[in-house]
């Protein structure tokens, strides 16, 4: 291009762009009236978050936003921040707070009325977590977060445990940020915590002794090392604690509040506790009481009296009489009445979803989720046999937009995921538990796992007001069928 050419269109372009100076001054007052109110993840960001990736500074952009995050946190402006979240991501992969807080809130802060989580950004927190795991392979944090949220909000024991330990196998960055320092005990300890949840309890037992073995050598070194102290006592307790309850439930039964005043430790070899004073009858009272629960579930009691060994705790068989009824008194309330032999504290989960829910395998992360799919999970407590109250879900269409045609409402009870003094009654795995009508075995996960599950399908019309008859109850094997299943097509 000739240099007058070049010139001529300079001259040309300069009133062009007053010209456009003058519009923008006069559509901005009218821009601002329409959008007055609004706030986006952009409003207030000066030009060096423009700029700053264009100069090669990403990382100091990705921290200037996680900082404009936090305003959003502070301000309840929730859906503002997961595309922050997204863009800090993008910008620094190694920021792992950014991971682990963002995922925390897709699982936890979206809720309903009742503060109910929204289950269905669930699968967009798992990916966001393995997106950053994949991106800092060395490091235990964000394998650590997926094992807790797998054990904590989702009770998938067998995810967590796989997470736990890959978490085990990695580094935590030293005070350099490099991955060279130990993983902290607290990994150890939940990944045996797991094994426990998924009935592996010997597994469970060697990693509270590997455990406890790397506590005593750290301590021998830094006898003045308190902290530390603190966390080897810690593992005596549930490494002790664990032996006993497996020993009760499957040598001899332990009497917690009178073996407690009595015994001394535990044999860490064959698991019997100390003395062995600590599990025999004391009184003929207690050994009337034990041939009557085996008379009362219809089994030949072994031989039993004062000073002999107890005969192991979940004989004889328990039997829950399970049952639950369900009404919908008004449009999308939901009213529950159950019953259940199992002990003040046990949870029963409810849960309500369409029958095209399936839990989603995201291939990438998204946060955009479903809005017609419907997923409500509630907790109901057992308090004097019973279990029950309402549930309004009236409140929140969004979440609960009911656009299907046919819903599954489930009740179960899983032994695995219960307190412990609940599962001293009948075992981790349920070995003890029986019901007449409810039990469903799953044989999927070894050891297998008993569970208590009654199942409604039921139609939209129901859900907006109307009664459940028995007649639609499905059994446990039908439900599992159809959940195997892909889910009908849109």
């Amino acid at each position: 291009m000739k240099a007058s050419t070049r010139r001529n269109l300079g001259l040309a372009v300069i009133p062009l762009l007053i010209a456009t100076m003058f519009l923008q001054a006069a559509i901005d007052p009218s821009v601002r009236e329409i959008n007055k109110g609004q706030k986006t993840a952009f409003q207030g960001l000066s030009g060096e978050f423009v700029l700053g990736p264009l100069l090669g500074l990403q990382q100091a952009v990705a921290g200037l936003l996680w900082v404009r995050a936090d305003e959003f946190f502070h301000s309840g402006d929730y859906d503002a921040i997961l595309p922050i979240v997204r863009m800090v991501t993008w910008l620094d992969p190694h920021q792992l707070d950014v991971y682990i807080t963002g995922a925390w809130h897709l699982a936890y802060n979206f809720t309903d009325s009742s503060e109910r989580s929204d289950r269905r950004y669930i699968p967009a927190s798992q990916r966001l977590l393995e997106e950053g795991d994949a991106n800092n392979p060395e490091i235990y944090d964000i394998a650590f977060e997926l094992g807790w949220q797998n054990s904590d909000k989702i009770k998938d024991f067998a995810r967590a445990e796989y997470w736990y330990r890959k978490a085990s196998t990695r580094h935590g960055a030293d005070e350099r940020g490099q991955a060279k320092a130990p993983v902290p005990m607290f990994v150890w300890h939940q990944l045996a915590h797991s094994l426990a949840r998924l009935g592996r309890l010997e597994e469970s037992v060697d990693i509270w002794k590997k455990a406890l073995a790397m506590s005593e050598d750290f301590v021998k070194k830094n006898p003045t090392d308190f902290s530390r102290r603190n966390v080897r006592g810690s593992e005596v307790h549930n490494l002790e604690l664990t032996q006993k309850r497996i020993f009760s439930r499957y040598k001899h039964e332990l009497d917690w509040e009178v073996d407690a005043k009595v015994g001394k430790g535990v044999n860490r070899e064959t698991g019997e506790p100390l003395s062995r004073d600590t599990f025999v009858f004391v009184t003929g009272s207690e050994v009337s009481q034990k041939q009557s629960a085996y008379a009362k579930a219809g089994l030949s009691a072994p031989a039993m009296a004062v000073g002999a060994p107890r005969p192991p705790a979940i004989e004889p068989t328990w039997n829950t009489a399970f049952d639950a009824r369900p009404l919908f008194t008004a449009p999308k309330v939901l009213e529950v009445k159950g019953r259940f032999n199992v002990g003040d504290g046990a949870r029963v989960t409810v849960r309500l979803h369409d029958d095209s829910y399936r839990t989603a395998q995201l291939k990438e992360f998204t946060f955009d989720i479903n809005q017609d799919q419907t997923l409500m999970l509630d907790q109901h407590s057992v308090r004097a046999g019973t279990f029950g109250r309402k549930i309004d879900m009236s409140k929140d269409p969004k979440m609960y937009s009911f656009k299907s045609n046919i819903y599954y409402l489930v009740f179960e009870f899983n032994p695995r995921a219960t307190s412990p003094f609940i599962q001293d009654r009948f075992g981790w795995s349920g070995e003890g538990m029986a019901d007449p009508k409810y039990l469903w075995t799953d044989s999927s996960l070894q050891p297998e796992v008993r569970w208590i599950r009654k199942v409604y399908r039921i139609t939209r019309e129901q859900v907006f007001g109307g009664s459940i008859p028995e007649s639609a109850v499905v059994s446990n094997e039908e439900y599992a069928r159809v959940m195997a299943e892909p889910g009908p097509a849109k």
